[in-house]
């Protein structure tokens, strides 16, 4: 059976959906939450042992080549299901809350088990304008090796500038089960961060007649817009807890940068299968495990700051298809 020719081509549109499993770095400050009386001094369960399983999630992306080499496209990336959870046990009941919380409130201490769990989803949307060359395919008298091989079939580099906006809900609680409780003593945090940044970036891609090689590199500097909410629940006590729900918002600056390497192995000169590795990264967030407020204190403005200064790696392996003509 033959092997299909391509012919050096440059086409003008592009389809992408792309199936992506990635998982969260846990970039938390790695501070103890859960001590045990008989040493506090000691952590026994910190904000670093929770390690993300790896969600999954989706990347679709269209995008057109004008006649003359400007066109744009527009893009979504979304991943959900990047839990994880870290527990310890007590058989005489002495694990508390690190800090002086673990004195303070009677339902995060005299634990037997104590946890910590979290939760994490990501979306993102952007709006790029493209400055798109083509190479013109193979060439024997190209300064790059690559041109000069005989099955080339063609290179394209797209500059991108544009638009993009990003989502990071996260949550995390404490937890605390004292001996013979049917259900834990719970403080829990959930944080919003949403980040809008004129981003930059390029794309390079080669074709070797059935095979393609792809890489993309996207940063751009962010305004921030956060939020956070806490609330305590004591089983010992429901009706009182440490302090009142509470919730405070802030602004800041960040950064949203994305690396991509993939290859493509192309089924026909239309439709291609697509494989890779992905890295995101975002600063200038609010990290649920940095929202917990571990002092003493019961004051309205107690567990109302928030830490801005997070930040946090997304990386994993895409698997997809592409349409392009």
């Amino acid at each position: 059976m033959a092997v299909a020719q391509w012919p050096a081509a440059d086409p003008r549109q592009y389809v992408v959906a792309d199936a992506l499993f990635l998982q969260r770095n846990n970039a938390a400050v790695d501070r103890a939450l859960v001590v045990d009386a008989t040493d506090p001094t000691q952590s026994v369960l910190s904000a670093a042992d929770a390690q993300s399983v790896i969600g999954t999630g989706v990347r679709l992306l269209y995008g057109e080549y004008g006649t003359d080499g400007i066109g744009w496209e527009a893009g979504y990336l979304g991943v959900w299901g990047m839990d994880a959870d870290a527990t310890v046990g007590s058989a005489a009941g002495t694990l508390q809350a690190a800090g002086e919380i673990g004195f303070t409130s009677a339902g995060l201490a005299g634990g037997t088990l104590a946890s910590v769990s979290t939760a994490t989803q990501l979306n993102s949307a952007e709006l790029n304008l493209l400055f798109h060359a083509f190479d013109g395919g193979f060439d024997r008298g190209s300064r790059f090796p690559w041109q000069r091989c005989d099955w080339y079939e063609g290179g394209q580099w797209d500059w991108l500038l544009g638009f993009r906006g990003a989502g990071l809900e996260d949550a995390a609680t404490l937890g605390f089960v004292p001996a013979g409780a049917p259900a834990p003593s719970t403080y829990a945090v959930q944080s919003s961060s949403n980040l809008f940044a004129a981003q930059i970036g390029a794309r390079g891609r080669w074709n070797w007649q059935r095979w393609a090689a792809e890489f993309t590199a996207k940063v751009g500097p962010a305004g921030t817009s956060l939020r956070q909410s806490q609330r305590f629940f004591d089983q010992l006590a429901p009706a009182d807890p440490l302090r009142t729900a509470r919730a405070s918002p802030a602004g800041d600056m960040g950064m949203i940068a994305e690396i991509d390497l993939g290859g493509i192995y192309r089924i026909t000169d239309v439709w291609g299968l697509r494989f890779g590795y992905d890295l995101l990264w975002l600063t200038g967030v609010a990290l649920a495990e940095d929202q917990f407020d571990l002092s003493a204190n019961v004051d309205p403005q107690a567990g109302t700051a928030i830490g801005t200064v997070g930040s946090v790696f997304f990386q994993g392996a895409h698997l997809g298809l592409e349409a392009r003509w």
